[in-house]
């Protein structure tokens, strides 16, 4: 993070990095989940989005694991890397660029 006044800059790619990981972890762990007790699962998820999925079961397969993995995590990445973006543009004071060149080491 970079400091800019009173504010900090978020710094984009490790925020990025780090959404992408926590989300690739909740996938792997609900995936996990799914794959020991499909009717519990569903019932869960009935209960939490309040829709009547009635007798749907989930199935997991080992190629839908990997897109899912794959879509969530730089889902994920990308939306969170993109609102540490828009939110360091938002902030007063010097853009990144300017920001970074203050906080240069120089070398003499």
């Amino acid at each position: 993070m970079t400091t800019t006044g009173d504010a900090m800059r978020i710094d984009t790619r490790a925020f990025a990095l780090a959404a992408g990981a926590v989300a690739a972890i909740l996938f792997i762990l609900c995936s996990i989940a799914v794959a020991l007790s499909p009717t519990l699962s569903a019932e869960a998820l009935s209960r939490l989005t309040h829709l009547a999925l009635g007798d749907a079961t989930p199935r997991i397969t080992f190629g839908g694991f990997l897109i899912g993995l794959v879509c969530w995590t730089l889902g994920t990445a990308l939306v969170f890397g993109g609102a540490a973006a828009i939110y360091n543009r938002l902030l007063p004071g010097p853009r990144r660029a300017e920001a970074d060149q203050q906080a240069a080491p120089v070398h003499r």
